[in-house]
Parts: structure tokens; sequence; C-alpha cells
């Protein structure tokens, strides 16, 4: 699976990305050029950049511990054109949250911490960017997890989420250190790669529960929020009136109540599928699609169980996704002043909504 880019583009110019990119592309044809000609400071580069796992090593080179992640094997382009390839996909969005220079700190320091964690399982020299572009690959997860990412997987190009790719990549990594200690791995270095997906995650999920980054609605933690929110209103609306029930609508049949003008009731098969393309939308994104439907499938059949629910999932997506505060209040009253009333985990819901938009939520008389 070849990343190839993300909808979650930086909103400043990524200086940091192109220096590090334009840097590693430079050394690889330096060496690879050098080592070809018979030069003298090709080897002596890679001598002196190279990672050694022990502590002389460390000790009287201690720079090793960065500069193996601007050396690459030079006997072919794929060992830096992938690595270049996943630091320009995924980099540019994480600049643009970090800034350049904290930017260019966190990679540096990203390619020391996967060092480590190459040296805890195999004493075996190091070069590659491969345990940084982790740690910024990581990051982008946490920072980006619902970002869409457009991804070539055999002969086609899919889109697949940041987190969902980030997990993907980390259970592959995972499997080729089990068979790396069980003796059958290649020259890959994966605990190099895991040591840089841990750190880059665990550095910025704590800078946002620090509120050192801005948290934004892309970031790990409102995705949290957001499950724990569907979550609660699933379970409230877990009973008999709940319109994420996909045999709710079985034997129902629509009714109308006494208005001046009432609305053409839906057919029991219509209004199953209206509920399943407002829910469909809202997967998608598609939230004033989605608003739009619950509140007609609401006004059409309003006798039907599912109605009351209809009509709070609408005013919570114009509150919490449309930011149409009074068009919520609106939905929210409507639901208290219905008669009959309405489940009692509805009403408490609909007064929690309201109390959420600043408004003392009571039931009423009226249709």
């Amino acid at each position: 699976m070849i990343p190839l880019g993300v909808d979650r583009d930086a909103r400043t110019r990524p200086i940091a990305t192109h220096f590090l990119v334009a840097t590693n592309v430079l050394i690889f044809l330096f060496v690879s050029i050098g080592l070809h000609r018979g030069s003298v400071a090709a080897p002596w580069v890679m001598d002196q950049g190279t990672f050694v796992p022990a502590w002389a090593e460390v000790v009287t080179h201690p720079w090793t511990l960065v500069t193996y992640a601007f050396l690459h094997d030079p006997s072919g382009m794929a060992h830096v054109a992938f690595n270049m390839l996943f630091l320009w996909v995924f980099g540019r969005s994480v600049e643009g949250r970090l800034g350049s220079w904290w930017f260019l700190a966190f990679y540096l320091t990203g390619a020391a911490v996967a060092a480590l964690g190459q040296w805890m399982t195999d004493p075996a020299p190091v070069i590659g960017a491969s345990g940084a572009v982790a740690g910024v690959t990581g990051a982008f997860a946490a920072l980006c997890p619902r970002a869409r990412v457009k991804v070539l997987f055999l002969i086609s190009i899919i889109d697949v989420s940041g987190l969902t790719l980030v997990i993907i990549f980390m259970a592959i990594d995972l499997l080729g250190q089990l068979s790396s200690s069980a003796g059958l791995g290649g020259r890959v270095a994966y605990s190099a790669h895991l040591g840089g997906y841990l750190f880059g995650i665990v550095t910025m999920v704590t800078l946002l529960a620090l509120k050192i980054i801005p948290r934004t609605e892309f970031d790990l933690f409102y995705l949290c929020k957001q499950w724990h929110r569907r979550r609660t209103m699933r379970a409230a609306l877990s009973g008999e009136n709940s319109p994420w029930r996909k045999d709710a609508l079985k034997g129902a049949v629509p009714e109308t109540r006494t208005t001046d003008s009432p609305p053409k009731p839906m057919a029991p098969v219509d209004a199953k599928r209206e509920l399943d393309e407002a829910s469909e939308c809202f997967g998608r994104g598609e939230f004033a699609s989605a608003a739009a439907r619950w509140e007609r499938f609401a006004s059409r059949c309003p006798a039907h169980p599912d109605a009351d629910g209809a009509i709070l999932l609408a005013a919570v997506t114009h509150a919490r996704k449309l930011t149409d505060a009074s068009k919520a209040r609106d939905l929210a009253q409507r639901l208290l002043n219905r008669v009959p009333s309405a489940a009692p985990g509805l009403v408490e819901q609909a007064r929690g909504l309201l109390t959420e938009l600043g408004v003392s939520g009571s039931s009423g008389g009226g249709a």
C-alpha cells in the first residue's frame, strides 16, 4: 500500500519537509555516484554517518543517532524513494500543525528514538530514514486520524482513513519484527519503525492533551469525543424509539397527526429507505442532507415509533455539526412539546441538548 496524497494539506509552506527531502536525496546521490566513481569521500560519509548499536560507538560517534537517517542503500533508488514519498505525503500536514522549526526538531528526535528502538532488538548497523518517517506517520495518525489518504493498492487507487492506514502499517511491521525475532527476517529495521510510530503517536497525544497544540475537529481527541457522543446517543435511543435499528420499521403503519396541512405519509419501505439514507449521509459527513432526511421522515411519519428519535438526531446534527443553534433549539423544543410525550430517554437527551445550547428545556402543550 503506497500513499499518494492526503486531503489535509499544510496551511503554510512546508519548508522543513522540503529541506529534509532535498537533503536526503542530495546525500544519496553524492554517496551513490561517489561509490560508483571510486571517490574517497563517499565511503567516509557512510562510515561516519552509520549508526552502530554499541556503547563505545555511541560515545565516540553520538552524531550517528541522527546522521544515519540521512543515509540510504546506495545500490538502488527504492530505499530513499519510498522513505521520501512517505515523508512528503505525511510530513506536510504534521509540519502545518507544529511549525517548521518544531517539526524539524520532532523529526530529528524521532530519528534518535527509532535508533534506540532498533538497538534494543538488533546490534546490526542501521541506515535509512524509515524510523524518523514512521514517527511522522504516527504523528499524522494522532493529528489527522479521519483524513482521507489516497493509496495505490495493487492496480487501483483507494481512499483510506489516516488512522486505519497507520494501524495497517504498524501491524505489518509488528509481524515483520516477530518473524525477524524467529530468525526469518531480512534487512529491514522493524524495531526502528515501531519505535518511530510509538514516539510520534505518544508525543502528539501528549501535546494535544496539554493543549500545547490546539485541538481541532480532525485530531484523535475529537474522534474519541465523537465516538463517545455517538455511543451515548445510541444507548439513549436503543429502545423501541431508535432509528438506528434496522428492523424498526417492520410492520409499522404510518399515521398522520392533526395539522392544518398534513404532509403525505410515507410507505413503510420508503420510510425505511429514508432512515437508512440519513444514516449513510451522516457517515459520509453529509450532515445537512442527513438532518433534512431525519426531519422529513419525522414530518411524514409522525406516528412512527422512530419519529421522535429522528427529531433528536436532526437536532443534535444541527447543533454539533452544522452549528445552527436556532434550528437545533427549535427541534429539541418540538420534541419536548410532543403529545403524547416522547420516551423518557429522548426527553432527557433533548433537555441536555437545550442546556448545552444555553436554553432551559421544559415540556409544554401543543402538537
